[in-house]
């Protein structure tokens, strides 16, 4: 029973492997694409949908923008219209020494027709000058908008990609501890077959196996996670194989140049301000549009219209058309509405003093982060240093553990302990590396610029 357990478990890692390789072979065959950050970076430029939308948004206000210009140009309409008369308008005459007839007498005609062409446009008119005043704050704003959709995608993309090569990382880290584990497995085997260790050393030796066997393939799961949201922030099809180059610690030396840069954080490129000080003032420009329309406006018309009045009677080539032409100024001064134009003044400066406040919670806010996260980046510097001394110390503890126990001078316990000494210093190395590129990324977007 003993034999069979353990041919059960040779067979099911040769299976594993098996697996494994084909998986590999599939994907070399496929054109895989190996990518670094920077050409990451611009594939989710190229490709990815929020860049389309923020740039099919520009558009729209561009065009909205010159839907506003259009209102200063004239106004032209062309339009027909044809009445018939039910009753005739009468008319009595009252002469003195003369009776008037009690029935009067019908004037007007059976028939109208009328065509019409006339136009207008403004001449003065404070609102519509103060609403066009906005027009550049509105382009400001959506420009600005594309410029966060860019920060919030570069951050997600490095995020990202750094997740990968930290999942890539961890498999290797549990890959290197599975495989001591199935080699003193096999040792520990070959020693219980000769009577040399007891069988609850074998089976304690057998669930290390089977426990870093566990452990390998939930990090081949994260990887094939990470690289899913990969591509999907970079707008490529899911089935697309990709290969993020590098490693974790490649990044080492980078660390420490960047590190020096910290100090210079200043929120003036910021988007999350920028985008709210533009709206603050398009605030203030709707004041203003609200106090011009206390201000008169004047406006120039002309009319001209070709009619025919016949009745029926007359036959259609015989209708007589003429043609009436208008032109005229309007002049429009408010004078008295209830005083809803004074309280809507008031209701405007009240949300103006309100963005005020808020705009200073969320500088606040924004400075908390900063220093956030440039405390987790000094932080991360130092675990850095000492994961990267501990996983020297843990692998060549490992190795030593691994030789004392081949040739009995220490215990398989030691053997664990050493392994999982390991994989802490591992993960917790690549992890460091990994905190700090995030809150870099996250600063950066805060910042609203790139530390180089």
């Amino acid at each position: 029973m003993k034999k069979m357990n353990f041919l059960i478990m040779v067979l099911s890692l040769l299976l594993l492997t098996g697996l494994t390789h084909a998986q590999q072979d599939s994907i070399t065959k496929q054109d895989t694409l190996s990518l670094t950050l920077q050409q990451c970076i611009s594939i989710a430029m190229d490709e990815s949908p929020t860049i389309r939308i923020a740039q099919r948004d520009i558009e729209r206000v561009d065009y909205a923008n010159k839907e506003k210009m259009s209102a200063l140009f004239p106004a032209v309409n062309a339009s027909a219209s044809y009445s018939r008369t039910l009753k005739k308008q009468k008319m009595f005459f009252d002469i003195p020494g003369f009776p008037s007839s009690p029935d009067g007498i019908e004037v007007g005609q059976d028939n109208t027709f009328a065509g019409v062409l006339s136009a207008s446009m403004p001449i003065i008119s404070p609102t519509l000058w103060a609403s066009l005043k906005m027009n550049e704050t509105d382009a400001a704003l959506t420009m600005e908008s594309a410029r966060s959709s860019k920060l919030t995608l570069i951050n997600s993309v490095t995020k990202a990609f750094y997740g990968v090569l930290l999942a890539q990382d961890s498999y290797k880290v549990f890959e290197r501890t599975y495989q001591n584990a199935a080699e003193n497995s096999r040792i520990i085997q070959n020693k219980y077959e000769q009577g040399t260790v007891s069988e609850f050393e074998w089976i304690r030796a057998d669930v290390q196996v089977r426990n870093a066997l566990t452990n390998l393939v939930s990090a081949e799961t994260a990887i094939n996670l990470s690289t899913l949201q990969l591509k999907m922030l970079m707008g490529i099809d899911l089935h697309t194989a990709i290969q993020p180059m590098g490693k974790l610690a490649d990044y080492e030396s980078l660390v420490f140049e960047q590190a020096i840069k910290l100090s210079s954080n200043s929120l003036d490129k910021n988007t999350d301000l920028n985008q709210f000080d533009l709206k603050a003032k398009q605030l203030k420009q709707s004041l203003e549009i609200q106090k011009s329309t206390w201000l008169p406006t004047l406006s120039a018309s002309i009319n001209y219209q070709y009619m025919s009045m016949p009745n029926d009677d007359v036959a259609f080539k015989d209708y007589y058309w003429f043609p009436t032409s208008t032109a005229g100024l309007t002049l429009s001064i408010p004078i008295f509405q209830g005083g809803s134009k004074h309280y809507k003044a008031k209701q405007l400066q009240m949300q103006i003093k309100t963005m005020d406040d808020q705009r200073e919670n969320l500088k606040r806010s924004l400075e908390l982060q900063a220093i956030t996260y440039t405390d987790n980046m000094i932080k991360a510097i130092e675990k850095m240093e000492s994961g990267k001394k501990a996983l020297t110390q843990a692998e060549k503890a490992l190795n030593i553990s691994q030789k004392m126990y081949e040739v009995g001078a220490g215990t398989y316990l030691d053997v664990t302990n050493a392994e999982l000494g390991y994989i802490q210093a591992g993960l917790s190395y690549n992890q460091s590396i990994y905190d700090f590129i995030s809150a870099k990324s996250d600063l950066e977007k805060i910042l609203g610029t790139t530390i180089n």
